[in-house]
């Protein structure tokens, strides 16, 4: 399976960075910083990947940066991690920093998540469009805290027996692991073979969404809805609200929400 570098996305990434504007030191980690968050426009959502699932096989079915680009000015659709970890690596690469893929593994299975690491100034640092984790953390083989507030924030920690790191969240003390990973470089032709494997995966039996707004992150998970701020979390089940942020704060076509959930409907059980 054979995948190119995003680099020679350059026509794409550059009408995505069209209204990118940053005052400040270039290359730097502010301007890394600032990259990934005007990134984060681009939602993360599995119903692109859902409808893509259902029209072809194998590679033909990976979204690269022309496809994401055009189906987000279209209906504001992004992608899951694999389609997001592959375009963000691009655009970093054309802004002239080194970007790797990362492969990490989500607790309920291995290969199961992707990353961006970036190589700078001697340091290597993670950054996560799927995780929301837009400032570089440093990969530094020692316990990482960012706080996002006085209660919340990540934590990044490094296991030396394993030589593995894993991401948590926390708030009001309690830690969630959300993934972990050894810092391994892997070539995109292996990247596309955990991407194409990803289709296949249990999160694609519901329709699942995520961005960051403001202050706020909005997740939806089928009719499910939490809604998370430094200072609340606030969680509801209720198909007519679940719609209604779908198309009022992700601006996503209530069309391509009903495509993917008949599509869903098909599938055998």
């Amino acid at each position: 399976m054979t995948l190119t570098n995003p680099g020679v996305y350059e026509k794409e990434a550059l009408a995505f960075l069209e209204r990118f504007d940053f005052s400040g030191t270039k290359p730097s980690l502010e301007h890394i910083a600032e990259v990934s968050r005007y990134f984060s426009r681009l939602p993360y959502e599995n119903i692109s990947k859902i409808l893509k699932r259902n029209q072809v096989l194998g590679t033909n079915r990976l979204r690269l940066p022309d496809e994401v680009t055009h189906d987000h000015f279209a209906w504001h659709l992004g992608g899951t991690c694999f389609s997001l970890t592959y375009f963000l690596c691009g655009i970093y690469t054309l802004l002239g920093y080194n970007a790797q893929p990362l492969i990490c593994h989500l607790n309920w299975g291995e290969n199961t998540h992707s990353a961006v690491v970036i190589q700078f100034a001697g340091s290597r640092y993670l950054v996560d469009p799927g995780y929301m984790i837009f400032r570089p953390f440093p990969l530094r083989k020692s316990n990482i805290e960012a706080r996002l507030s006085a209660e919340t924030g990540l934590s990044l920690r490094f296991d030396a027996d394993k030589d593995e790191y894993a991401v948590y969240t926390y708030r009001k003390g309690q830690f969630v692991r959300r993934y972990r990973f050894n810092d391994t470089p892997i070539s995109w032709d292996q990247f596309a073979i955990f991407w194409e494997n990803s289709f296949n995966m249990p999160g694609m039996d519901d329709l699942t969404l995520t961005r960051v707004e403001g202050q706020e992150m909005i997740f939806v998970q089928g009719d499910f809805i939490k809604i998370t701020s430094p200072e609340t979390i606030e969680k509801i089940r209720e198909v007519n609200l679940a719609e209604k942020i779908i198309k009022e704060r992700f601006k996503i076509p209530l069309e391509k929400l009903e495509e993917a959930r008949y599509v869903l409907k098909q599938r055998p059980k």
